[in-house]
């Protein structure tokens, strides 16, 4: 074997896709996460309706709260093996402080990493059903031409 081919062996093409990857970096979805946990805390301890802080994380009932955290994706994440948890609404502000402290030593990396799109790479819309009719189709001659006439009052000069 010359040196040019074992020059050669070393070399492997499908390497690029792995070159030009851009590095998983889980600070930026642990900064966000963290700021949409610390707003449920101030939606949740506030006696006035708060603004701002994004979609709400959790709805209370019944002394319960339950919470469904996303990923900066949008994707539910997985607490417990679950995308709703439910908790005491007396625990629920230790909750979210255990929580904030638990993804900020990085305990849910790999949630974040994880790819949830089960294979494909662009969301798919599934299309409105049609509106149903109210039982015409659209304004009838009579009402057409009275429209048409008020419109032309509107522009009659006075």
């Amino acid at each position: 074997m010359s040196l040019l081919d074992k020059l050669h062996a070393l070399i492997d093409p499908a390497l690029k896709e792995t070159f030009d990857k851009k590095a998983y970096d889980p600070v930026k979805d642990r900064a966000w996460v963290v700021s949409r946990l610390e707003a449920a805390k101030t939606q949740f301890a506030s006696t006035e309706a708060t603004r701002g802080g994004g979609k709400k994380l959790w709805k209370l009932a019944n002394g319960v709260v339950a919470f469904s955290p996303v990923r900066k994706d949008g994707a539910p994440l997985v607490v417990n093996g679950q995308t709703t948890n439910f908790i005491p609404s007396e625990r629920f502000g230790d909750f979210l402080n255990a929580m904030i402290a638990a993804v900020n030593a990085g305990e849910f990396d790999k949630e974040f990493e994880a790819d949830t799109t089960a294979g494909t790479t662009v969301k798919v819309r599934t299309p409105r059903a049609p509106r149903a009719s109210a039982g015409g189709t659209g304004w009838s001659e009579e009402r057409k031409a009275k429209f048409a006439a008020t419109i032309a009052a509107r522009k009659a000069p006075k």
